[in-house]
């Protein structure tokens, strides 16, 4: 069983390898554009997931945590759906725009989570 200190150790790593990810998606060109998607929806994937481990932990967690947790998740991903549905319909001309949005959205996601595991 890992300690706290490895545990915060670990949290601390993804966070920084997730920025380090987002910071890499914003280099992907327009025509890699189905590359980028397919990092999308991996990361997103990775984050309900994450998601879904954190609700089935919740039980030692106060109701009014979980509820805050599980809104702030729906809110993210309700943005990342219509970021992804923006990068499908993207356009050359729209591309950069759509690709920062789509990251935002991502960045939103695993804030969500993360602030609620630091608040545990």
């Amino acid at each position: 069983m890992k300690t706290d200190d490895a545990i915060e150790a670990d949290a601390t790593q993804m966070k920084n390898e997730a920025k380090d990810e987002y910071e890499d998606a914003k280099d992907y060109s327009y025509e890699q554009k189905e590359d980028f998607m397919d990092w999308a929806k991996s990361k997103s994937e990775a984050l309900g997931d994450k998601y879904d481990e954190m609700k089935e932990s919740a039980a030692d967690n106060s109701s009014d945590a979980m509820d805050a947790m599980s809104e702030a998740w729906e809110d993210a991903k309700d943005n990342l759906s219509d970021a992804m549905d923006d990068v499908q319909d993207a356009s050359a001309e729209t591309w950069e725009d759509v690709k920062a949005e789509t990251v935002a959205a991502l960045n939103k996601a695993q804030n969500a989570l993360d602030d609620e595991h630091d608040a545990q």
